[in-house]
């Protein structure tokens, strides 16, 4: 029995790489991984990329070091993004996408895999972990949100 109890509480989790680390998401909150393409507007903004056409609509595309320090990390190529569910405020902003640096993985994980990290605060990073001593973002989701449909709105 208390075999089933540890194997039902392993979760799907995604690493999503970026320029300088990762994001660590549940699975659930990862719509599709996807080609990039090419951007339909290019949005002048230190982490407003363009949007994408994404089945049959435009999302926005950002990114998460320009969100996170102010300006885009030098040398940034977009070849994949992460579509993910808007979940605080989907009315506006049902989906949106985030720009990675390299193919994503899916981490099977119980709580006992993540070791807390300290770090600085920053509103945009919930916590860091490390997970086979990679350090891993959990990003503030309402906060992330929040400052994309701001940004969005200036434009």
């Amino acid at each position: 029995m208390k075999r089933l109890e540890s194997q039902s509480s392993v979760l799907a989790n995604i690493v999503l790489p970026l320029v300088d680390g990762a994001l660590l998401v549940p699975n659930a909150t990862v719509a599709e991984i996807t080609i990039a393409g090419r951007l339909n507007s290019a949005i002048s903004s230190p982490f407003l990329l363009g949007t994408l056409s994404w089945r049959n609509q435009d999302i926005p595309v950002f990114s998460f070091e320009g969100l996170r320090d102010g300006a885009l990390p030098a040398g940034i190529e977009i070849r994949h993004v992460a579509v993910l569910h808007g979940i605080g405020h989907r009315d506006a902003l049902p989906f949106f996408a985030v720009a990675l640096s390299g193919m994503p993985r899916i981490e099977r994980l119980i709580s006992a895999d993540l070791e807390p990290v300290e770090a600085p605060p920053h509103a945009l990073i919930h916590s860091v972990v490390s997970v086979q001593e990679q350090p891993l973002l959990i990003p503030n989701w309402d906060y992330m949100e929040r400052q994309i449909i701001a940004g969005l709105a200036a434009f």
